[in-house]
């Protein structure tokens, strides 16, 4: 105990030397502050706490070693004996003198970096009387209190927080400049980032009046004493700045990426055609076509828009695609090309505006990046676009994305006659005519071969340039000397001067006879010099049609391999979309066909060519397209020497083709064929689902599953017949279920269902697949909709609902025993109908089926007409209006086109089946009511019964 009493006597000294060292230390620096400028006593807001704090410690300091002395003197004085009690009071003063250093030293860490760089200065004006220390301690720290609060009119500071101003104030302008180019609606991020923006927004609008408050502060004020913090208010409001600045940057970082990436999906998904945007056609030759292309420079470059339309129409074989693609190099290089669309027969796709807008959006979103916020928008706003008209799509997907912009903007439409349709050719024209008026900066080239579709909606337009037979009319000697700069290009060192000049003249100006001829004499021949096969060229009749000139070329491969070369050309018009060169030789090895694709593009390389990045083989002018079609029928007994294609049996091998890779363990559909995690998503939600596809679902299972009853349905009842083992196959459950999930990947559904009504309606099928392939129909059209959306509602909502007595649904319980069972409420077969069709407000007096069956057309009392899908029973656009009476009578053409209506109002109407425009003027003649209309076989006349005893 003694030891202990000793040990706190000791402590007791050791901490009355401490306390009186470390004031000494605090006079120190106080003298030292006194001995600076106001404005070198300005410091950081860190030193601020330490600093009351030590003084308060100080302030209380006194009273407790008062009190703690006096404690010390009456435990002496009662000599506690108890260890214990005399540890406590050790540890009491221990704990005193731990606090004082701890205070201490927490403000010289904060004091010491300005202290060092004063020292020097300070020593020379310390005061060294120390006597009165104590005594004036707690005067001398609030004085430092107040002086170093004292942070008023710090000039670095300012000038620091005014620069950050700037440059922030800078930053968002440009970011503002770029945000104003986006539509209203891309403005608008999520709710977990409005909330950085809003609070940005409300510290800009109060930022000038706090600047405007902190100056005058600044400048106001006249004693240090009232100064507190002044530098602290500076840094403070710099630090808000950043800060605010900061969360601003971050949100609006996040949500461009976010936004960025929405694009990108909303853009992958509207669907391409890629063969009518990667031309195979070649741009004019160098210094070839000069005065037509100067023409057209001369319109594309003209500020005032009078004729934003230009329409380059000649002859097959003239040359508008070389200008067409020379065009849009030109305008590509100078940044006004908006998108181009090549139309060709070869192709399904680009046979049709099924398409168009979406494959002119993505152009447009490549070409011109500012539309791509209006694009997205626009299908953001309306998901179901596509389903539109198509001046409706041509209005969303480009003249109002093109709509603020300044600069001009051309589109390139090449073969416009090659689009099948004559209705949808009309309905091109006429929204493309719309769209000029619309857009102001929108100028639009097109090309076509003479056509009467065109013309009626051109020909009384003002705001075109219509340039015709410019390009192959011998009377403009630069198309005959065009001609000649191409053959002698071409033929140089191959035939003389005077063989050339002949060749021209026997080309006649139609550039395609011309290039056909000059491919042929470059492509080497062992079978027949040169010298032979120009002879043979000037031998043909005078060029006209080019069919003289595709018999040479067939003619020169020779007997030997004739049958193969006939049965490899009907694949290819056969083909429902071009075909790569692997496909086409797995093709020809499925069907055991001794032929090679490369061999095939390497001796018709006048004819055929096979693309460099797609592989795809592909007819090099519509002209030859339009000669294979004349070559499928049987050769006359004058005309031996014409190659045949059976077409027929082309669609039974190419079925046969597709069918093996349907049936295929290795390659061909199977459960969850795209590896998907989670059946809670639609496929539009799975953000890779592109790279799925590609990687899982061969181009060759993708071509099978879209096509194969198709070509089934095209063969001839012997071809079907053949297939009956593989159709089988194919048809089993669950081999439909799988493909139905490829379908649902590939956005296939609704042309399989049309697929399979076609095949139904076929002979030449075993009644267990017609009526298996009747079920798969209704199964699909029961649950068009979930399939379409989501490839595992194929198990998840389409199997669990199907009528017990199906085949799909008997098969598919032992196949998917987990798969959701309905104990009640199950149908037990499928109603010979799948909905009664509701759209007329009254009764309706005649309905018509459509030739190929996929339609039905009603007449109404309520003065209407509408078409119905008969898979879906959904009604197709609006209603067709224009009769003043009731509608009694409605018939279809033979070839299902237009719709012929008789009415109460005594007139007879014309419909075109896909626009739902009427064709010209009411048909008038009739006294009464008009009960009865038809067409005749085909389709050139009309006849009709009346109320007023007369037919017509």
């Amino acid at each position: 105990m003694q030891q202990t009493i000793d040990d706190k006597q000791e402590g007791w000294n050791d901490l009355i030397q401490r306390l009186e060292d470390y004031l000494a230390s605090l006079e120190e620096r106080i003298a030292l502050f006194e001995g600076c400028t106001l404005k070198d006593r300005i410091v950081d807001e860190a030193l601020s706490p330490p600093l009351l704090l030590y003084v308060q410690f100080l302030e209380g300091m006194h009273y407790d070693v008062i009190q703690l002395r006096e404690r010390y003197s009456h435990d002496t004085i009662c000599c506690f004996r108890r260890s214990r009690k005399v540890k406590v009071d050790a540890m009491e003063i221990l704990k005193f003198k731990e606090g004082i250093q701890d205070q201490y030293w927490r403000l010289m860490e904060v004091l010491q970096p300005f202290i060092t760089s004063r020292v020097q200065a300070a020593k020379q004006k310390v005061d060294t009387d120390g006597s009165n220390v104590p005594a004036a301690l707690n005067t001398a720290c609030l004085a430092t209190k107040r002086t170093l609060e004292a942070a008023y009119n710090n000039q670095n500071e300012w000038s620091d927080l005014i620069q950050r101003l700037e440059n922030y104030i800078s930053a968002l302008e440009e970011r503002m400049t770029l945000l104003k180019t986006y539509p209203p609606g891309d403005s608008i991020v999520d709710d977990a980032l409005s909330r950085p923006l809003t609070n940005y927004v409300e510290f800009l609008e109060n930022l000038p009046n706090r600047i405007v408050d902190l100056k005058e502060k600044l400048s106001g004020k006249k004693y240090v004493r009232k100064i507190k913090g002044d530098e602290d208010e500076v840094w403070g409001l710099k630090r808000d700045v950043e800060d605010q600045y900061r969360q601003f940057k971050d949100a609006l970082t996040i949500a461009s990426l976010l936004s960025f990436k929405v694009d990108v999906f909303a853009l992958l998904e509207l669907p391409t055609v890629g063969l009518a945007t990667s031309s195979i056609h070649r741009p004019c030759m160098q210094g070839t076509r000069e005065a037509v292309l100067e023409t057209i420079w001369e319109w594309a470059n003209d500020d005032t828009f009078d004729k934003p339309i230009f329409w380059l129409c000649d002859i097959a074989g003239s040359g508008k695609s070389s200008i067409a693609m020379t065009a849009v190099e030109r305008w590509q290089s100078e940044e006004v090309l908006g998108g181009k669309f090549f139309f060709s027969l070869a192709s399904s796709g680009a046979s049709t505006t099924e398409n168009f807008c979406s494959t002119i959006a993505r152009e447009l979103a490549h070409h011109i990046p500012k539309s791509v916020p209006y694009i997205v928008q626009a299908v953001k706003r309306n998901p179901n676009v596509m389903q539109s008209p198509l001046d409706e799509q041509f209005r969303t997907f480009i003249t109002g994305p093109l709509y603020e912009r300044q600069e001009r903007v051309i589109l390139v439409i090449d073969a416009l006659d090659e689009c099948k349709s004559r209705a949808r050719r009309k309905e091109l024209v006429e929204a493309l005519s719309a769209a000029v008026r619309e857009c102001k900066n929108l100028k639009i080239f097109m090309t076509s071969r003479p056509d009467p579709v065109i013309e009626a909606v051109l020909e009384s337009l003002s705001t075109k340039v219509k340039l015709q037979d410019r390009l192959h009319d011998t009377n403009h000697h630069d198309n005959t000397d065009d001609i000649t700069s191409y053959v002698d290009y071409s033929l140089d060192g191959i035939l003389p001067e005077d063989k050339r000049r002949k060749l021209v003249e026997r080309a006649n100006g139609l550039f395609i006879w011309a290039s056909t001829a000059c491919e042929m004499l470059n492509n080497q021949d062992k079978s027949r010099s040169q010298e032979d096969l120009y002879d043979l060229l000037m031998s043909v009749d005078q060029a006209g049609p080019i069919d003289g000139v595709y018999d040479l070329v067939f003619e020169r491969i020779g007997r030997k391999n004739y049958a193969v070369l006939c049965e490899i050309l009907a694949l290819l018009l056969a083909a429902f979309e071009p075909l790569t060169v692997d496909n086409l030789d797995d093709l020809l090895k499925s069907v055991k066909i001794q032929g090679s694709a490369k061999a095939l593009v390497r001796n018709l390389g006048n004819v055929l060519t096979s693309d460099e990045t797609t592989n795809l083989i592909q007819f090099r002018h519509p002209t030859l397209v339009e000669y294979l079609q004349r070559c499928t029928t049987a050769p006359s007994t004058g005309n031996r020497d014409r190659i045949y294609l059976n077409v027929p049996d082309a669609h039974g091998k190419a079925a046969s083709w597709c069918l093996q890779s349907l049936g295929s363990e290795t390659e061909g559909p199977k459960f969850n064929i795209c590896q998907i995690e989670s059946s809670f998503y639609l496929n539009s939600q799975i953000p890779d689902l592109d790279a799925r596809i590609s990687k899982f679902i061969s181009r060759r299972l993708r071509y099978a599953s879209s096509h194969w009853l198709f070509h089934v349905a095209k063969t001839d009842d012997n071809g079907r017949r053949a297939l009956k083992m593989e159709l089988e196959n194919a048809t089993q459950i669950p081999n439909m279920l799988y493909w139905a999930e490829v379908l649902s990947f590939t956005g296939g559904v609704p042309r399989a269902i049309a697929g399979l009504r076609a095949v139904t309606h076929q002979r030449g099928l075993e009644e267990n697949t017609r009526s298996t392939m009747t079920e798969v129909r209704r199964f699909l059209m029961a649950s068009l909709v979930p399939i379409q959306d989501s490839a595992p509602h194929v198990y998840i909502s389409a199997l669990p609902f199907t009528p017990r007595t199906t085949k799909i649904n008997q098969e598919s319980t032992t196949k998917f025993p987990n798969i959701l069972t309905l104990t009640h409420g199950i149908e037990e077969m499928y109603h010979r109908l799948s909905n009664s069709l509701q759209g007329h407000q009254e009764r309706v007096c005649d309905v018509k089926f459509s030739p190929d069956d996929s339609r039905i057309i009603s007449g109404s009392l309520d003065k209407t007409i509408r078409v119905w899908d008969v898979d879906t029973g959904q009604a197709l656009g609006e209603p067709l209006r224009g009769h003043e009476g009731p509608v009694f009578a409605v018939g279809l053409s033979p070839d299902g086109s237009q719709i012929v209506s008789g009415s109460a109002d005594g007139t007879i109407r014309l419909w075109d089946v896909d626009t739902g425009q009427p064709l010209g003027e009411p048909l008038r003649g009739h006294e009464g009511f008009v009960f009865a209309v038809e067409f005749s076989p085909d389709g050139s006349q009309i006849v009709s019964g009346s109320e007023d005893k007369t037919i017509r």
